[in-house]
């Protein structure tokens, strides 16, 4: 191979390398976006994959241009033709290999469609192969005469890019993180000054889950509320005269898939009584036969897992008596 083909070779390496690359990470970017969850150190590693790629393509180009008035004299250091080769090479594997599943499991159409689109891969990953021949058969001796500067920006940015594959690495191989989030919705239909005892979330120490009872609001209606103790548990009593919409949200934090399935199942609800398959019977207290209670609770880990506690519209009785919650697991995606 003629050192000016090696040359032509490597500048488009260089260049469609970084590019392709740069699409890929934006894509990665976006589909983070697009979609629910969040990948641990997001903003690190899409800063360091980014200034990585821009400055590795850019001083690499600037290592082979120095043979732009003289091509014959061309050769490749050893440093430049790595970040050529790899940016090629991972590039087109990152881009090829989730299109594989439907070559081997899809039907005649899809595969014709998964290797259309599977083009630009493919083109990333000969360029890489032909550009790790084209170095390991020339000259990899940095030339006499390139600026220093050239040569360390080369150093520092392969150092960035690394620094952002791994980091990427170490991102996804821990997994997506989702939003954690609790929520409580109360709602009391009277018509007359009434005192209820209502359930409260608690966690796995029974302990009541403060921070959600602290986000307390007042939707509509009138009434005041604290927690109390009583014969059944920590309760929820609320007073109101003309009924009321009472509603609380906690944002609880990014968690992984199994802090979040451990957070989901770590919470319950007070004042229980029994349990029968998916139904529930808590005890409730109302000072009167003429009301009507709404209640959910419900934990959402942000990555596919909701637990779920409610009743709808059901008639309470005077005194203490016992009202059975539906409960839900449900998995969304």
């Amino acid at each position: 191979m003629k050192n000016k083909t090696r040359l032509t070779i490597l500048k488009i390496s260089c260049i469609y390398g970084g590019v392709f690359s740069l699409v890929l990470v934006g894509l990665y970017v976006f589909f983070l976006v697009a979609f629910p969850g969040t990948v641990r150190y997001m903003p690190i590693q899409v800063i360091l994959l980014l200034i990585g790629i821009v400055s590795a393509t850019v001083f690499s180009y600037m290592h082979l241009n120095y043979a732009k008035e003289d091509p014959e004299e061309f050769s490749c250091p050893i440093l430049s033709g790595i970040v050529i080769t790899a940016i090629c090479l991972i590039s087109g594997l990152i881009f090829i290999i989730p299109q594989l599943s439907g070559v081997f499991y899809g039907d005649l159409e899809s595969v014709v469609y998964t290797t259309i689109f599977s083009i630009p891969g493919y083109i990333s990953l000969i360029l890489g192969i032909i550009s790790a021949y084209a170095v390991l058969n020339g000259s990899r001796i940095s030339p006499d005469g390139i600026p220093r500067w050239k040569v360390l920006g080369l150093q520092l940015s392969t150092v960035i890019l690394v620094a952002g594959i791994v980091v990427s690495g170490i991102s996804i191989s821990s997994g997506i993180l989702g939003d954690a989030v609790m929520q409580y919705e109360l709602t009391i239909d009277t018509s007359e000054e009434t005192t209820l005892f209502v359930p409260l979330p608690v966690d796995e120490s029974n302990n009541v889950t403060m921070g959600l009872i602290d986000r307390l609001e007042l939707v509509e209606g009138d009434a005041v509320w604290a927690i109390v103790d009583t014969d059944h548990g920590k309760a929820l009593e609320v007073r109101t005269s003309t009924g009321c919409a009472l509603s609380a949200r906690q944002e609880c934090g990014k968690k992984g898939w199994d802090e979040g399935r451990e957070w989901v199942y770590s919470h319950n609800i007070s004042t229980l009584s029994g349990v029968d398959k998916a139904a529930y019977e808590v005890w409730t207290f109302s000072s009167n036969a003429n009301t009507t209670l709404y209640m959910r609770l419900s934990m959402d880990n942000g990555r596919g897992i909701l637990l779920r506690y409610r009743c709808d519209d059901t008639p309470l009785s005077d005194g203490w008596q016992t009202v059975e919650l539906e409960r839900s697991d449900m998995r969304y995606d």
